[in-house]
């Protein structure tokens, strides 16, 4: 038997012996509604779109078997060594600022062990720090104001110790924001960093 397991877009091809050839496809959970599969053979093709939903393949010209769900706890027993050695899922973590500056607001700070432990376990990682501003100001302004917010958490995070081996810092100014406001508004949830650990 040769399991595929799918996570996102990760497909892992396992290896095992069988009295007779087959491939079982399995979607995994990824924390996600926007999670789906198509299996397709020469004759017919079927859909897979909830977690631990499978199919079982046997040659190209046959159709995938009747779609059916697995016990997850079965699932992950079974193939515990395979699924401890797919790829962290991505986090993501905002840390927040006072108006105008580059200062974290004291709630953000506190996450940072949350930040440490999320860096660690996904080692070696590759972190992106993304700044953001919200409307209040000049564009101009704002996306160098955002800029120096990216700064300010990666120097947060070089003073905790946080390794950064791998890392991005971009700003996006006031052009992405969780709020969507008039220009010239005061929005704290888009005064943000945004900080992405693969």
């Amino acid at each position: 038997m040769e399991p595929l397991l799918i996570w996102s877009v990760l497909i892992l091809s396992l290896p095992f012996i069988n009295d007779k050839p087959e491939t079982m496809v399995v979607l995994l959970d990824n924390n996600s509604s926007h999670n789906a599969i198509e299996v397709q053979t020469n004759s017919s093709k079927i859909i897979i779109d909830q977690p631990y939903y499978s199919t079982t393949l046997t040659s190209m010209e046959k159709n995938p078997s009747e779609v059916k769900k697995l016990d997850p706890l079965t699932l992950n027993e079974k193939y515990a060594d395979v699924l401890g050695n797919l790829p962290s899922k991505e986090i993501s973590l905002l840390f927040y600022f006072e108006p105008g500056t580059s200062e974290i607001v004291q709630s953000s700070k506190d996450q940072v062990s949350n930040l440490i432990s999320s860096v660690s376990s996904h080692e070696p990682a590759s972190i992106d720090i993304i700044g953001h501003s919200d409307r209040a100001g000049d564009a101009d302004k704002n996306y160098a104001l955002a800029l120096e917010r990216a700064h300010a958490v990666e120097k947060f995070l070089i003073d905790n110790n946080v390794n950064l081996e791998r890392i991005n810092v971009v700003s996006y100014g006031e052009n992405d924001p969780i709020v969507p406001t008039e220009d010239g508004v005061s929005e704290p949830q888009n005064r943000r960093v945004e900080v992405i650990v693969r």
